[in-house]
């Protein structure tokens, strides 16, 4: 199963390039590739993806304490993981190594030996670090339990089985290198692979919850932003109406008015204790009480400008009323004039009517000339009243057009309060919405904690059931291998032993060889039988010699490969258990034990030599007694030979235990390549298991990407909302304030009519009073007239 952006395997020829070679141009199977970059496909298309995130406002945030935990879990995660695959990786290259090793031996030949030499050196500087390690400890119980399986054999079968067939075997049934090596190195590409996958859903991760801040952060502005506005817009709003009311309460004069000023006082105090009760209540009465305030106050207002126009009204039908009856006054006065020129005319004497016609004559003119100052006083009030009745008319059509744009700018007021509150709701809405949200991402981070906090107490109870087990291994073939090299130290020391032996006696024989020919010059003819019998055994003795210094060569390149392969696994040991510290001391023990046993070595070549030379002085001695030497001679040869068949049936019994040995070692590499085939098993289902979680983390992050991106595109609607909701507040203040602007210049025009009003009535008063003493005038004079006419009848 291979993940997004993952190429798979390299090619074997590839594999090959990458593998570093020796001197020889020669490349080491067991050697480590060289790193490969290995960049998934969709990484490197998200990364601007994931830093066009970071240009955020978050990055000057500090990282909460949900973050931090959970980023500490995922390294821990991380460094677990990896700690074992270079674990295993490490084991698989030193078993890989040893096997390359083994191959490289039966090419190189005898030019290995000073290489052997100094590994083993370094092994024995450094095996004290490898004697108390689990890969040991397994390793020697290992050894004992196949001990005791070969221990209950017997040994006639063991002399059947040839050393080069069964290692045959043992090397068929091991697997190859070649198909091992491939397998590690895509281990190792994939777990690359994985730890880039997981630090990429990790800046996923964070990037998404940094856009999430920054969202709410935002959100919490818009609605600071909008409270501020409210309480400029409630501030504004409480201005105009006491504005209003001042402007009220200087142009109401009659009691009417005033009374009508005292039930705006009383609405607009009972708004001001609405709006104090409203504040201390929630948001929802709050306006509630605000829009019963504006009703209110609205109200108030139409009722006054309703009362001014009713009490305009009753001015106009008084001054109609006041026309009309001085034109029914002036038409009377008008009859009663005619009438009285028509009766002082008829009905006179010659004398009487010669004076009336002087006196007619003389107060022609007077009356004449009233008569034309009252008609064109008459003129004069007809057109004042004709002006008086359109300036009424223009007052009732601006009162009409006032009241009709007081009620539109209420229905504007009352459609921008009911935005208002609309709008409020809506951001109310979005913010519950948007704590909902809140509320089901921390509930999903807990749950997620939660199944990773789960997930790693499941992982550290394997990892510590792992090392156990792995421990027990070690420490098992960590006994083994103690036991096999103390049996080849053991081996090597009998060897050693017996060439010195071998040695001593051919250098005997020599000497004793010349001693007899020396002495026994004499007796050459006596002995030329003996000396027959004596090349015989001596040319038996030498194909025999031959014969076992070939099996001891042999045995002696088995025994060296043994060196070699035991060196190998100290090596690998030693590479996995370079941290155990406590086996110094041991080690320093065992170079004493060596000391020792070097010291030792040297006091029984000190005895040998002097064994040797009380050997050649007693052959010395013993040359005078030829027959009795010859004897002697004869019985050592005899004892000779069967010293010699016993040490060859013992070198055969040698060579049946390494054989068995070796075959132990080659079941115990089997065992060993089956477990590391059980482990690449294992490790395949976690990668598998954890590619599955991988799959399910990148589908999550993906509906969590379009979870997030439909959140932002709301954001950006209400963002585009909020800001129409600005401008058309904005527009309705304007509205308001151009409306407050015009009441203003309404009320200041209704000011200057009522100026004008008083300023008509003071003139039609004074028009009145002047009638009256017109009309008064004219009847006394008339009545004066009449008096002086009537004596001169």
């Amino acid at each position: 199963m291979r993940a997004n952006g993952w190429e798979g395997p390299p090619a074997s020829s590839d594999r090959d390039s990458m593998l570093p070679s020796d001197s020889g141009g020669r490349k080491l199977a067991g050697a480590t590739p060289a790193p490969r970059p290995l960049v998934p496909r969709r990484a490197t298309s998200d990364i601007s993806l994931r830093n066009s995130h970071l240009w955020a406002p978050s990055l000057c945030m500090a990282k909460s304490p949900e973050n931090s935990t959970l980023e500490e879990i995922l390294g821990q995660y991380q460094r677990s993981l990896r700690e074992r695959a270079n674990r295993s990786i490490h084991q698989l290259k030193c078993a890989l190594r040893e096997g390359d090793v083994t191959v490289g031996e039966d090419a190189a030949g005898p030019s290995v030996e000073n290489e052997e030499n100094e590994e083993n050196e370094d092994a024995g500087t450094a095996w004290h670090e490898l004697r108390h390690s689990h890969a040991v400890n397994q390793l020697k119980a290992l050894l004992r339990q196949q001990a005791t399986k070969e221990s209950e054999v017997s040994p006639s079968r063991r002399r059947k089985v040839s050393p080069l067939r069964a290692s045959e075997d043992e090397e068929a049934n091991v697997p190859t290198i070649h198909n091992l090596v491939p397998i590690i190195n895509d281990q190792s590409q994939y777990i690359h692979h994985l730890e880039a996958e997981v630090k990429f859903c990790k800046e996923e991760l964070s990037g998404m919850k940094n856009r999430v801040q920054v969202v709410v952060l935002e959100n919490e502005s818009l609605q600071q932003e909008l409270k501020s506005q409210r309480q400029e817009e409630a501030m504004r709003e409480q201005t105009l109406l006491d504005a209003s009311g001042n402007m009220q309460n200087s142009w109401i004069t009659t009691g009417e008015d005033s009374g009508v000023g005292e039930a705006a006082k009383r609405g607009f105090s009972h708004g001001d204790a609405d709006v104090v009760v409203g504040a201390s209540a929630g948001e929802a009465e709050k306006w509630k009480l605000e829009l019963e305030r504006l009703k209110l106050t609205y109200e108030e207002k139409t009722e006054v400008l309703e009362s001014q126009l009713k009490f305009l009204r009753k001015d106009l039908a008084e001054y109609q009323k006041n026309c009309e009856d001085l034109k029914e006054r002036l038409k009377h006065k008008e009859s009663l004039l005619a009438a009285n020129t028509s009766n002082w005319v008829g009905g006179l004497c010659l004398k009487c009517a010669q004076h009336e016609a002087v006196l007619s004559q003389t107060h022609n003119n007077v009356h004449v000339q009233t008569i034309e100052r009252l008609t064109k006083e008459r003129d004069d009030l007809m057109s004042a009243l004709v002006s008086v009745r359109s300036i009424l008319t223009d007052v009732q059509e601006r009162e009409a057009g006032a009241y009709e744009q007081v009620k539109q700018a209420v229905q504007v007021a009352e459609e921008a309060n009911f935005e208002k509150t609309k709008a409020l709701i809506q951001c109310e809405q979005l913010k519950n919405e948007l704590e909902r949200q809140k509320e089901r991402l921390e509930k999903e981070l807990a749950s997620q904690q939660e199944k990773r906090a789960f997930e790693k107490e499941m992982m550290k109870k394997d990892l510590t059931k792992e090392k156990e087990d792995l421990g027990s291994k070690i420490l098992s073939l960590s006994q083994n291998i103690a036991q096999l090299e103390v049996q080849v130290e053991k081996v090597t020391r009998e060897k050693i032993s017996a060439i010195n032996q071998l040695e001593e006696i051919q250098n005997q024989l020599a000497s004793k060889e010349m001693d007899v020919t020396k002495v026994c010059g004499e007796m050459r003819y006596q002995l030329n039988k003996t000396k027959m019998e004596k090349d015989e055994a001596e040319k038996e003795h030498r194909e025999y010699r031959a014969k076992t210094k070939r099996d001891l060569e042999m045995k002696d390149q088995e025994i060296e490969k043994l060196r070699l392969e035991v060196s190998e696994s100290k090596q690998h040991l030693e590479r996995e258990q370079q941290k155990a510290a406590g086996a110094r001391e041991e080690c320093l023990q065992l170079t004493d034990l060596l000391s020792e046993s070097q010291h030792q070595l040297h006091l029984t070549r000190l005895e040998k030599d002097s064994i040797q030379q009380r050997l050649s002085n007693e052959a010395k001695a013993q040359a005078l007694q030829a027959q009795q030497r010859e004897q002697e001679l004869t019985q050592k040869i005899q004892q000779m030979e069967a010293q010699h068949d016993k040490t060859e049936n013992e070198q055969y019994s040698l060579l049946t235990s390494q054989n068995t040995f070796l075959t132990k070692l080659k079941e115990e590499c089997c065992a060993l390549a089956k477990k590391l085939e059980q482990i690449a098993q294992k490790s395949r289902s976690e990668i598998a298991q954890l590619s599955q979680e991988k799959r399910y983390t990148y589908d999550k992050l993906e509906k969590l990407q379009r979870r997030n991106d439909e959140l932002e595109k709301q954001c950006v609607q209400h963002g585009r909302l909020h800001e129409i909701m600005k401008q058309r507040l904005k527009q309705l203040d304007k509205h308001s304030q151009a409306t407050a602007l015009q009441l203003v210049q309404l009320l200041n025009k209704q000011n200057q009519l009522l100026l004008e009003r008083q300023s008509l009535q003071e003139e039609v008063g004074r028009l009145r009073s002047q009638t009256a003493h017109l009309v008064a005038s004219v009847l006394l004079r008339w009545a004066g007239h009449k008096s002086i006419n009537r004596p001169g009848l």
